[in-house]
């Protein structure tokens, strides 16, 4: 049987429970492409799984083999398979489907993206452009396709538009900020290091401020008449209340966090009433909105940040990195490395 270099979590715990090892290379089934996986990512989200957070009820079985993208080179493909050749370059979300065909997003239940060969459908797979290179089509699929479906369809955001974003510096925020820029939306960013505010000035903050600060001082200086949006990507009920504080009249706000446990809006009915405010949940990308995204990198109007690339042996260190809060952007695992 053929084999491969893979992480497998085989028992939930800390970043050492994350297996680097050989494991079988994926069958190709009929209808599969099988790829040559030259670009991964870490999310937040892997993390969540690792420590046994995400998932409950044993929906997500181990063992586990983390990774919501991959990006790379068309080895094999099924007898069925009309779209690619071996040879072609791809991208794609490997995150699984359920029988039905519904996302299961965000999740696995299948083997995710961080091995040296993943094999998926046909459908899932975009081809890659020939000027984006695989660290940044996998460091953008992800993060930049649901970003790109947060900001046009639940914030419905608009040239000319504010935007308050908590949690820019990490994957989901810096693609909120990034795309924002391209979109013509201002964007005022807060974080809680002031080494982090040329970080946020690169990926476009309109306005940075450094907390702790007055919800009236922060207004004041960045959004005198309120924003129009809010995102939220910390989890944190304090950073969600300042959202709210910070929308104008008919706002939008978006509560997209992926830490900690599961904790309630601080909204009032009188928040509702008083700011004629609008809640909008936001799950998963679209096929169409990673087509858009792929596009937007092959015309370089939009650049994932990526922190570092490491080799995929090097994932526990990844691990480790995210959940100290020492990451700007996202980790690539390179897995031939």
């Amino acid at each position: 049987m053929a084999t491969m270099k893979a992480v497998r979590l085989l028992a939930h715990g800390g970043p050492e429970a994350l297996t680097y090892g050989d494991f079988p290379r994926p069958e190709t089934g009929a209808g599969d492409v099988l790829v040559r996986v030259l670009a991964t990512t870490v999310s937040r989200w892997d993390v969540k799984y690792r420590i046994g957070e995400a998932g409950g009820g044993g929906l997500y079985k181990l063992p586990m083999q983390p990774g919501r993208d991959a990006a790379g080179i068309v080895e094999a493909v099924g007898s069925e398979v009309k779209a690619f050749k071996p040879g072609d370059r791809v991208v794609g979300l490997v995150h699984p489907v359920s029988a039905t065909g519904e996302s299961l997003y965000p999740g696995h239940v299948t083997f995710g993206g961080n091995a040296q060969f993943v094999a998926r459908p046909e459908a899932q797979w975009l081809a890659l452009p020939a000027t984006v290179e695989p660290a940044e089509a996998a460091a953008a699929m992800w993060s930049y396709a649901t970003a790109h479906r947060i900001l046009l369809d639940r914030l419905q955001s608009r040239l000319g538009d504010r935007l308050f974003v908590v949690g820019g510096t990490g994957g989901m925020g810096s693609a909120i900020l990034d795309l924002a820029r391209a979109m013509g939306v201002t964007t005022v960013a807060v974080t809680r290091s002031a080494r982090k505010i040329d970080f946020l000035k690169r990926l476009g903050a309109g306005a940075t401020i450094v907390l702790p600060r007055e919800t009236s001082a922060i207004r004041a200086e960045a959004a005198p008449r309120g924003c129009d949006g809010a995102v939220d990507c910390s989890g944190d009920p304090a950073m969600m209340r300042l959202c709210v504080d910070m929308l104008r009249r008919g706002g939008t706000f978006v509560p997209v966090a992926s830490e900690g446990p599961p904790a309630p809006l601080p909204v009032t009915v009188a928040d509702c009433t008083r700011l004629e405010l609008t809640i909008r949940g936001a799950r998963a990308s679209t096929i169409e909105n990673q087509r858009a995204v792929l596009a937007l990198l092959a015309e370089r109007r939009i650049g994932p940040a990526i922190h570092a690339v490491m080799p995929l042996s090097e994932l526990p260190v990844a691990h480790r990195l995210l959940e100290a809060g020492e990451v700007s952007g996202r980790i690539v695992l390179d897995p031939w490395r």
